[in-house]
């Protein structure tokens, strides 16, 4: 298996990992479900950056995607931070180190960069994920997070 990141013009290869990924945490949110086929059309084509830089890490083993880690590094006014944004690892490939070795480039990027803040979001629901993130160094806080949704 390697892992490297994806150049721009393969950030497409990933959209169909990434339509599981959300078509997965619908059952989870506030909003009502969309099909996988709406999640693809709503999808925007991914790009490399927005404000900030977007860098994407994908797991391959003969020429397959396997799992990418989306991460995002961003300059708010006091400190480079960055965020592990997505982690997924195809169902066929979880169980075999491929969460873990997407995430110690995760944390390699943040060092090279000099991160002073780096976070994730996850459930205490989703042990895989706590664990892969734990083994990479990542701890929980006290933090209380809420979230908005838009009305529907």
């Amino acid at each position: 298996m390697v892992i490297e990141p994806l150049r721009e013009a393969e950030l497409g290869a990933i959209r169909p990992l990434l339509v599981d990924l959300l078509h997965g945490e619908q059952a989870l949110a506030a909003t009502p479900p969309l099909t996988r086929e709406q999640l693809e059309r709503s999808l925007p084509i991914t790009g490399p950056t927005f404000v900030g830089e977007n860098h994407i890490f994908a797991a391959r083993e003969d020429g397959r995607i396997l799992g990418f880690c989306w991460c995002v590094l961003f300059e708010p006014g006091t400190g480079l931070e960055g965020e592990v944004a997505e982690l997924y690892v195809a169902p066929e490939a979880r169980g075999q180190g491929v969460a873990s070795k997407l995430m110690e480039e995760a944390v390699a990027l943040f060092t090279r960069h000099r991160v002073t803040f780096a976070c994730v979001w996850t459930r205490e629901a989703n042990p895989a994920a706590v664990s892969a993130y734990r083994r990479a160094g990542f701890r929980p806080t006290d933090q209380l997070v809420l979230t908005w949704y838009p009305p529907s």
